[in-house]
């Protein structure tokens, strides 16, 4: 990758989490990165496409830093565990990706913003969620998770817990502690 298209990436990364799409502009972009406007429209098509891989970029690290964390784990209940620990670690350590994902899911979310990139932005999205409901389909099919437990509902339940907020680590800790008391079975 070229740096100033690295560059334009980094800037566009601190500008989007700072004041979210709607509120930065391709100058502004071009400003902070040192970089004429015209070179940010060689790289992308549009300020929605250079959005879409700031995007995907932030959840690809997301599911790259959480799910690593739990690879090779056989036993279930240290794997959510480390799961929600490394997804707070995630939100505290990348607090620029971090943010972007969570100022800017209302909008991806939105189903009036409507065309092609908001469309695949949601299904990007969406993919996320899938994984953490296969995470906890895996638990109930181990029937260490409560029975009437829908996974994709718990997904996004978890999705949208771990914000921000958890950069207060009591606040994460007693989180995490929620989500898996509220998870897993009493046996």
């Amino acid at each position: 990758m070229s740096d100033a298209r690295e560059k334009i990436l980094q800037a566009a990364r601190a500008a989007f989490s700072e004041r979210g799409f709607d509120g930065v502009s391709v100058e502004e972009i071009a400003h902070r990165a040192g970089v004429k406007k015209a070179l940010i429209y060689y790289y992308f098509s549009s300020k929605e496409t250079l959005f879409e891989e700031v995007w995907n970029n932030a959840l690809e690290e997301l599911e790259k830093h959480i799910f690593k964390e739990i690879e090779g784990e056989n036993y279930y209940i240290k794997k959510i565990k480390r799961f929600l620990k490394a997804y707070v670690d995630f939100v505290t350590s990348r607090k620029i990706l971090s943010r972007v994902i969570e100022r800017e899911k209302p909008a991806v979310l939105n189903a009036a913003n409507s065309g092609e990139t908001w469309s695949r932005l949601r299904d990007r999205y969406n993919v996320f969620v899938e994984r953490v409901a296969k995470l906890i389909e895996e638990g109930k099919e181990n029937e260490l998770i409560h029975p009437d437990i829908d996974p994709k509902a718990a997904a996004k339940l978890i999705a949208e817990a771990m914000s921000d907020s958890t950069s207060d680590p009591p606040i994460a800790e007693s989180l995490q502690l929620l989500i898996l008391r509220g998870l897993i079975k009493e046996s």
